[in-house]
């Protein structure tokens, strides 16, 4: 079966802080390990409030889509497609959200998004069209305070696989365990890639291409989506293809 492979979480150094690589040259790996297209998915503007204080919303806007427009570029000019979302988080608690299928124009119509209560970003970002999948839930690290807390109101899915399979500070396995207590839940998965290195490694396959973003979610909501977890394909349950 021929299968058309996705990257779902991935930061362009252009406008991710943590990311090293820089938009043309990801879009090139992956190109070169095989993938059909990959989705930016850079941290949400108020992640570097200091680069953005005293512009304009639209300017703001602009500056934060900046790594995606230079992702596309290069993806046309390789046949790769590139497709836009954002991973917003919440505060205080850190907790990271990959947000699909909204665009230019709805951020524009929104500057409030900013300031909003994660809950109610939610709810807007969901009944303006958008998907909202909560990103590696269970990760450890400095910057997070609070232990897990995951609400499935206010979500679509759950990212079951952040990185490797492995990673000792995603805790990937709890993840799964809590989207197969919540059946409901859209399963995806992705690199989170800040280093070309790293292309490759996870994503979502499907047995066609897909035509934007809205074809993505649509495609997952039929459960078409085929998780790629350490470079292998597999279905929602993480079994080998």
């Amino acid at each position: 079966m021929m299968l058309y492979r996705y990257e779902t979480h991935l930061h362009t150094a252009e406008v991710s802080p943590c990311a090293s690589t820089g938009a043309a040259e990801m879009v090139g790996a992956f190109h070169r390990v095989g993938f059909t297209g990959v989705i930016v998915t850079d941290h949400f503007l108020t992640e570097s409030p200091e680069e953005y204080q005293g512009l304009s919303w639209p300017v703001q806007v602009e500056r934060f889509m900046s790594g995606y427009r230079l992702a596309r570029k290069t993806g046309e000019a390789l046949g790769v497609q590139v497709f836009f979302g954002w991973e917003m988080t919440s505060h205080p608690r850190c907790e990271d959200f990959l947000v699909y299928g909204l665009d230019e124009a709805f951020l524009l119509q929104h500057p409030e998004v900013t300031s909003l209560p994660i809950e109610d970003f939610c709810t807007l970002a969901r009944q303006s069209g958008g998907l909202v999948i909560r990103a590696h839930p269970y990760r450890k690290a400095p910057y997070i305070a609070f232990p897990a807390q995951i609400d499935p109101d206010i979500i679509d899915g759950i990212e079951v696989n952040n990185g490797r399979s492995d990673d000792p500070e995603n805790f990937n396995p709890k993840a799964w365990a809590y989207a197969r207590s919540h059946p409901a839940l859209l399963r995806t998965a992705g690199t989170d890639i800040h280093d070309a290195a790293f292309a490759g490694v996870s994503g979502m396959a499907f047995p066609y291409p897909l035509k934007d973003i809205g074809h993505f979610i649509g495609a997952l909501r039929a459960g078409d989506g085929l998780l790629i977890i350490d470079g292998q394909v597999t279905d929602r349950e993480g079994r080998l293809i």
